[in-house]
């Protein structure tokens, strides 16, 4: 483990007075201390002579909604009690997002008012190559399926954000006690009985027989869900590569338009790094994951996915 101070510059951002500054529909994003929309409130016109945090930087709440961390990809003003992070190292568009989620999981040494000033530069996190190590051992359906040359940055300003409930209608799995539970799959009837967990290769908690189970929630190939319970196991989510029956704590992801494999790939993705939202007993159910604010598929090259990700779109 190393300093947030070993790899990054931690720098007092513009501080301003948000009730004077005039909002502009194409003007520069205005960062607050939120954890709504990546920390953007609106955005305002660019001010003459006023200092303007740079890009490729992480934006760190101090006070408010404290430590709430978001990767900035563009230049932004900042309100009080706003901190950013610039890399002294080459760090790239994942790393840095990686480093964001992990920031924020220490909000919770700063609750009952305290605020992160002088301790910032001092918290510990992991090292680049720790960092990198973690990735390569992670599913192949979740963080490790997706690189950052896949994404289109250039154009990452016109993401739309959208809650969970505009993007998806909810689902929830069946009780392990309206079922037959089988150790085998001894016939073709049998499907996986899919419970949480932090690794899709563990999920098939058993076999339950497709003929005696009603058809809502029986779920095909290629579906969408994510594990609503389970200390270590809460807010990991996967596509499924199989037909399957999820228990009641899974919630199976139904899109509202039509998606590819590749876009529900991305949203286990982003659904998967905002489970630090959802510790300390705090399940991703109800309102409060219906109203979960993630970013849309964004523009991705589509000479890369037609080659890379070939197997899986077929």
């Amino acid at each position: 483990m190393i300093k947030v101070e070993d790899i990054f510059d931690c720098v007092y951002g513009s501080n301003l007075e948000f009730y004077k500054l005039k909002e502009k529909k194409n003007g520069i994003p205005f960062v607050a201390r939120t954890s709504r929309n990546n920390g953007v409130i609106t955005k305002v016109e660019k001010l003459k002579d006023e200092k303007i945090n740079p890009g490729h930087t992480i934006s760190v709440s101090c006070g408010g909604s404290v430590m709430e961390c978001f990767y900035q990809d563009k230049e932004y003003y900042s309100g009080r009690d706003l901190y950013f992070l610039k890399p002294k190292i080459n760090l790239s568009v994942k790393q840095m997002i990686i480093y964001a989620s992990i920031l924020s999981s220490n909000k919770y040494k700063f609750s009952f008012g305290r605020q992160v000033n002088k301790s910032l530069p001092y918290i510990k996190i992991p090292s680049v190559s720790e960092i990198e190590k973690k990735i390569k051992f992670e599913n192949k359906f979740s963080y490790d399926f997706f690189d950052e040359k896949d994404f289109d940055y250039k154009y990452s300003s016109n993401i739309n954000y959208k809650s969970v409930n505009e993007l998806f209608y909810l689902n929830s799995g069946i009780s392990s006690s309206e079922v037959q539970r089988f150790s085998e799959k001894i016939n073709d009837d049998l499907i996986p009985y899919i419970r949480p967990t932090k690794d899709q290769r563990y999920s098939v908690d058993a076999y339950v027989n497709k003929k005696k189970i009603p058809n809502k929630y029986i779920f095909p190939k290629n579906t969408l869900y994510v594990s609503t319970d389970g200390q270590g196991s809460h807010s990991y989510a996967y596509v499924s590569i199989f037909q399957f029956v999820p228990n009641s704590n899974v919630s199976v992801l139904i899109p509202k338009r039509n998606m590819t494999i590749i876009e529900k790939l991305y949203y286990a993705f982003c659904l998967t790094n905002y489970r630090y939202k959802f510790s300390y007993g705090r399940k991703p159910k109800g309102d409060r994951f219906k109203n979960l604010i993630i970013p849309e598929f964004p523009n991705i090259k589509k000479e890369i996915l037609k080659n890379k990700y070939k197997e899986i779109i077929k």
